[in-house]
Parts: C-alpha cells; sequence; structure tokens
C-alpha cells in the first residue's frame, strides 16, 4: 500500500529530475509552496485535486504516484525539461499542451474510440 511518504517522494523524485523548483511548481497549479513541501515530506495527504495537477504538470499519469508497481518510460516532455532550462513562456505551452492532449483522449473515449 502507497503512503503519504511514498507520494510525497516520488513527487519530489520527479521534480527534481525535471529540474524544477517548489516555487515554480506550486505558482503553476495555484497551490502555496509550504503545502507543497508537505505532500513532498508526506507531512500531508494530498488531495487528488493537487495531485492531477502535479501528474500533468510533470507528464505523468496519477496512478504512478499511488501505485507501488507502476512503471512508465521516459517522455518528450521529461527529456525536453532535462534539455535546459525551460522559461515561464515555454511552461505555459507545455500546460496548455498537456491539457490538450488529455482533452482529447477525454474526448475519444466518450466517443467510443478508444
Amino acid at each position: 500500500m502507497v503512503n503519504n511518504i511514498d507520494i510525497g517522494q516520488k513527487l519530489q523524485d520527479v521534480r527534481d529530475k525535471l529540474g524544477l523548483t517548489q516555487k515554480q511548481v506550486s505558482e503553476y497549479i495555484g497551490i502555496n509552496p509550504t503545502q507543497l513541501s508537505y505532500y513532498e515530506n508526506g507531512k500531508r495527504k494530498i488531495g487528488l485535486a493537487d495531485l492531477n495537477g502535479l501528474a500533468q504538470l510533470y507528464g505523468y499519469s496519477v496512478e504512478y504516484f499511488v501505485k507501488e508497481d507502476f512503471t512508465r518510460d521516459e517522455n518528450d516532455i521529461s527529456l525536453a525539461f532535462k534539455a535546459g532550462e525551460i522559461n515561464d513562456e515555454d511552461m505555459k505551452v507545455v500546460l496548455w499542451a498537456r491539457q490538450f492532449i488529455n482533452n482529447l483522449h477525454d474526448m475519444k473515449i466518450r466517443a467510443g474510440g478508444i
């Protein structure tokens, strides 16, 4: 069973891997940096809305963070973050694209296409 500490460790590992600061991440998903720190340290249980926002920002599924044996391959967004610094405008484009892809996927599911 995954607990708050396990989820928090995964959140911190992914954020570090992407080269993002707590301040950057908290600004983009609209939470206080202290709250993000509590999540990453396992001191507070993360709600689904915040976990979903972080997962979308990081390019991961929510399942990656809440399942013990969930594995995933590197994706293009992760590699782009690793390639260099991402500025605010780049981050907005990534977030918009990520939301667009999620919306498109949801529409296909609802239409019975997947």
